[in-house]
């Protein structure tokens, strides 16, 4: 069971401002020994046995560090880990100030451009610790003014099959066709001149990429066959 320090401490960090809440998890906001902070939290399942939820928890945030002290250990620019509380579910890491990489896109297409080369080498190093990513898009890299860093490894996990890479390629350039579709061509292009630079096995895993991309048009086709049919 939680601890009664356990119990203090997620009240203490359920008081810090809300930056951010998912199904699976809370972005708060904080100081942490002098610097700004981001304070990530998994919130407690109400419909599951509290020592499963405990040890889930406990056992997913582990894991999430784990991948974000790999990937910034290759090189990756990702947020510096503070500290992590497993039993509560909280880690806290370097708060990256800055815009999203579809904001930057919404406002000035063509920086959005240059940057995804970047975006690139940022995943190739990813890959190269062993690590996928699990959701890699424009919606979770952040430009600084300086620098790009990738965030939200949550769904993130120690893998070096061709075909979970090539899903994280799949995810970025569907990002880019669903909400910068005048600018995707040329931005995954300059995506996969970053990810060369960087990634092992970077053919094999583009071409893999582009197997998944054919497979979805085929499936979507297949729907709207059977739709039309349908409706005749």
């Amino acid at each position: 069971m939680v601890s009664l320090a356990s119990r203090v401490l997620a009240e203490t960090v359920a008081r810090l401002p809300l930056l951010a809440r998912g199904a699976e998890a809370e972005i708060r906001v904080g100081q942490f020994m002098g610097f700004k902070a981001v304070y990530k939290v998994r919130v407690r399942k109400e419909y599951m046995h509290p020592r499963l939820d405990v040890t889930l928890r406990a056992r997913r945030t582990r894991r999430e560090a784990r991948v974000i002290t790999a990937a910034k250990a290759a090189g990756a620019r990702v947020p510096r880990i503070y500290a992590i509380f497993p039993t509560v579910g909280l880690i806290v890491m370097e708060y990256i100030e800055g815009r999203r990489l579809k904001e930057v896109f919404d406002c000035d297409p063509r920086l959005g451009v240059s940057l995804s080369r970047e975006a690139g080498r940022i995943l190739g190093l990813i890959h190269a610790a062993g690590v996928v990513h699990g959701d890699y898009t424009t919606s979770n890299l952040i430009y600084t003014g300086s620098a790009l860093y990738a965030i939200d490894f949550g769904l993130a996990d120690f893998s070096k099959s061709i075909e979970e890479r090539a899903v994280d390629v799949h995810l970025y350039r569907r990002s880019l066709e669903s909400a910068h579709a005048r600018y995707a061509v040329e931005a995954f292009e300059e995506f996969r001149r970053g990810y060369k630079e960087t990634a092992p096995n970077p053919d094999d895993v583009l071409g893999r990429a582009e197997e998944i991309r054919l497979r979805g048009r085929y499936v979507e086709a297949r729907r709207r066959s059977v739709w039309a049919r349908m409706g005749e």
